[in-house]
């Protein structure tokens, strides 16, 4: 019987050996975001017999990622054994194990696609260049921006880590009309996230002004290919920052084909935002349940 247990920084090692040759692009495959967002989603993991299993949620909302490692309809059976008379859900995105369910699961299993979880998946060159017409407001927002201000670009390291969490700490604040669950967790996160950043494989940058860190990001690899964007910010009265960081981070990220900027979250104003970077891909996310 699967025994599941919260995600701790320590399990990092244990996750990394499941997924070092996974090549799927979905952020859900990032640790970071397993360790960070588990106050909002009750994330848990558990290993039993060469596989790796993830579950999310509790009561009516529980819901289970399809298994890593292994056999993926041996573990599917492991999942439904634990759950008994309560049979599971399931929420997982498109790429290998997707592609490798078997017709049994997908005869019982009724598949529902949620839009608004979709990641948009774009390709380092484009976001790090941002040549071309489909590009040439962005670069606008670029020169706007310099034509403001004096800014410079820095890595994010122990040198500079008090000035992003100046820059944080205002934003949070500038934004406390917005303050709900959600964002008291992310709040929670980044401090995890700057607080361990070499253990967590996380990179950063920053814009400055002055001295003043006015935007920021942080992100890791999913694999060797996708590296994913978990947090970026700008304070108010430096609104193009968006577009400097995006563009300045992106640049140093030449090792990765691909670079993933997560979901909209049903947004309009995000949608709009996210497909106006033209992504290359935008990822499906589906949600599974027994069929009636």
């Amino acid at each position: 019987m699967l025994s599941f247990k919260n995600i701790e920084i320590d399990d990092i090692e244990i996750y990394n050996e499941y997924m070092k040759n996974n090549k799927e692009f979905s952020c859900e495959n990032s640790f970071v975001n397993l360790l960070v967002w588990q106050c909002t989603y009750n994330n848990m993991i558990a290993e039993s017999d060469g596989q790796l299993f993830i579950k999310s949620g509790k009561g009516e909302r529980e819901s289970f990622r399809l298994p890593i490692g292994g056999n993926i309809n041996d573990g599917i059976a492991k999942i439904e054994e634990y759950c008994g008379d309560k049979k599971p859900a399931f929420w997982f995105q498109e790429g290998e194990r997707f592609s490798t369910l078997s017709d049994e699961f997908k005869e019982k299993y009724e598949l529902r696609e949620n839009r608004d979880a979709a990641d948009y998946v774009y390709l380092q060159k484009n976001l790090a260049e941002l040549s071309g017409k489909k590009y040439h407001s962005k670069r606008n927002h670029i020169s706007a921006f310099s034509k403001k201000f004096q800014w410079r670009y820095e890595e994010i390291n122990q040198s500079n880590i008090a000035a992003i969490r100046e820059c944080a700490a205002l934003w949070y604040k500038q934004n406390s009309e917005k303050v709900d669950s959600y964002l008291l967790c992310e709040q929670r996160g980044l401090e995890t996230i700057l607080c361990n950043m070499d253990r967590l494989n996380v990179k950063g940058g920053a814009i400055f002004v002055d001295e003043r860190a006015v935007a920021f990001t942080l992100g890791s690899p999913i694999n060797n290919e996708v590296f994913d964007i978990h947090i970026e910010k700008a304070l108010k009265d430096y609104g193009e920052g968006y577009t400097v960081i995006n563009r300045e981070f992106a640049r140093r990220l030449e090792d990765y084909k691909y670079i993933n900027r997560e979901d909209d979250m049903g947004l309009e104003g995000l949608r709009k935002a996210k497909l106006s970077y033209k992504p290359e891909i935008i990822l499906k996310k589906y949600y599974c349940r027994v069929k009636k």
